[in-house]
């Protein structure tokens, strides 16, 4: 009898710390998985911002690099807004969104060209350009997630 009694309690003691095993795996597994999915979010927000950046950063790159006098102009080929930038070989940059893409396209002057003929840069949902006055454009980008990033740029060019 005092053999069963020990088989019991030790058949007792292993139940018990099964249970506490299982316990603490199901926690752990919890906490790594809550770990993950937080990870995968903050992963998301800062790809989307930088896709913002990087579509902000191209066109301020892309103006200042062409800023000559008359150069840089605001208009439309095909119904699409783009900022038109001409170039000193007689080549027209065209920067614009379409399709769910900031794209840019080089072409000759008066060249008929429809906007999907052009490169995509990155992915936006939109993209707007407007003039402050003759000396400031502003771009206006609105991410996939509906973010919106405004900045303006300069344009020394046009300084009298």
């Amino acid at each position: 009898m005092a053999m069963e009694n020990k088989v019991k309690k030790h058949s007792m003691d292993i139940i018990f710390l099964m249970v506490l095993f299982l316990i603490f795996t199901f926690s752990a597994v919890s906490v790594l998985l809550m770990a993950v999915n937080s990870y995968r979010s903050v992963v998301y927000a800062n790809e989307e911002n930088a896709n913002t950046r990087t579509a902000v950063a191209y066109v301020r790159e892309q103006v200042r690099a062409n800023d000559n006098a008359g150069a840089i102009e605001i208009g439309n080929f095909d119904g699409t807004k783009a900022i038109k930038i001409k170039k000193d070989d007689g080549i027209i940059l065209y920067i614009y969104s379409y399709d769910g893409y900031l794209m840019e396209m080089e072409t000759k002057e008066g060249a008929d060209v429809t906007p999907d003929f052009g490169n995509k840069i990155i992915e936006v949902k939109d993209i707007d350009f407007n003039w402050i006055n003759n000396q400031l454009l502003e771009v206006d980008v609105v991410d996939a997630s509906d973010n919106k990033e405004i900045v303006k740029i300069g344009i020394k060019s046009n300084i009298n």
